[in-house]
């Protein structure tokens, strides 16, 4: 879930710099953290730290839930629910993660 989420995060910010977009510097900032924290999870999964991908999915959740707040100041319904369901999924897909995580000791 957290590289589904982080996948399209960097997904829709890369596609902001297509057009219009791409000599917007808050574009190119959101495009570049948004692909640092895609390439951060991929690397997690790699090493299959569970810990790390953990972090990594609060962090996502977080980033979700901040652009659905976005979406619902703009009054725009797509970009309010989209973000807010996934922010659901990947805070429910880390709690079960960590609680996966408490129950088997000596796991990273």
């Amino acid at each position: 879930m957290t590289l589904l989420s982080a996948g399209v995060s960097a997904g829709f910010s890369l596609a902001g710099l297509i057009g219009p977009g791409r000599n917007d510097s808050f574009a190119q900032y959101a495009a570049s953290r948004s692909v640092a924290l895609l390439l951060t999870v991929l690397i997690a999964i790699g090493i299959r730290s569970r810990m790390a991908i953990a972090f990594l999915g609060i962090a996502m959740t977080l980033v979700q839930a901040f652009d659905g707040i976005i979406g619902a100041l703009a009054h725009d319904p797509s970009k309010t629910y989209g973000p807010f369901a996934f922010a659901v999924l990947n805070g429910l897909t880390v709690g079960w993660l960590l609680r996966e995580q408490t129950n088997e000791p000596g796991d990273r």
